[in-house]
């Protein structure tokens, strides 16, 4: 096999569980770098919560970030790619979630907006990504085009899942959805998923699908996993994603990654 780029998910797949990169990985990334092979962060997370990995990791390309909404190069923070969520949907879907009592994200110009500071789910997410929230009012924002939505709820309850569904009913193809943690529902304009916008970076780099390998570990990789030729669901995937793809290699904890491409591509 050869391959021209690797795309990598952080969260549950390059992160270990308390949200490092192991040596290893580190190590065989940078090895196949030197050899050529161009490495692509692709991520739900915010392009500040991602830049941090990406400069650890010292690659020479693009970050995918927002599952796809934006994509930036973080060397000089030139913003490559924009496609946000229409402003009706993103009214739509503040209001559904208030009305039913769900907390609610809100992420534009690289900021996260909450409008409540002190609860769970805004003390779990700023652990879990680095960012720090700001607390405003969702009836005062003059624009609500917006780069992505989540839902969140730490119980992950009957309710919110139920809730998650009726959003998907509502809205429909109007709308991309897709689970990235069990607690984290991310809603994004209609064009964009990982699958589809790492395909048009990877075009710009001359690469074709059919020379990339994806590592994933979550409902909002399946669209990247299953459009290039080398799908990697890690091994602490749930059985669902993992029946969908094509390979799968250990867990995050186990230098899944690593793993892999030593097995493949040395």
């Amino acid at each position: 096999m050869k391959i021209k780029a690797i795309a990598l998910d952080l969260d549950g797949t390059l992160l270990t569980s308390d949200k490092k990169i192991s040596d290893i990985n580190k190590e065989v990334l940078k090895y196949l770098e030197n050899k050529g092979v161009k490495i692509f962060i692709v991520t739900g997370r915010t392009y500040i919560s991602a830049k941090p990995f990406a400069q650890e990791l010292g690659i020479d390309s693009s970050i995918i970030a927002y599952n796809g909404a934006k994509v930036v190069n973080y060397k000089n923070d030139e913003l490559i790619f924009n496609l946000p969520l229409e402003e009706k949907y993103s009214k739509k879907i503040i209001k559904m979630a208030k009305e039913k009592g769900f907390h609610v994200n809100l992420y534009q110009n690289n900021k996260w907006f909450v409008e409540e500071l002190d609860n769970d789910e805004t003390r779990h997410y700023a652990n879990h990504t680095g960012l720090t929230p700001v607390k405003k009012s969702f009836d005062s924002f003059d624009d609500y085009s917006m780069t992505k939505i989540t839902i969140q709820n730490m119980e992950n309850s009957k309710e919110f899942n139920e809730f998650c569904d009726e959003i998907k009913d509502v809205l429909g193809n109007d709308v991309y959805t897709a689970k990235s943690q069990s607690f984290l529902f991310e809603v994004l304009n209609k064009n964009v998923n990982k699958g589809l916008v790492l395909e048009k970076v990877l075009k710009s780099y001359g690469i074709s699908t059919e020379e990339c390998v994806a590592f994933g570990d979550a409902n909002n990789d399946l669209e990247m996993l299953t459009t290039v030729k080398y799908g990697v669901a890690m091994g602490n995937s749930d059985i669902e994603l993992k029946r969908q793809v094509n390979y799968v290699t250990d867990t995050n904890d186990n230098n899944g990654v690593a793993k892999f491409l030593k097995k493949y591509f040395f």
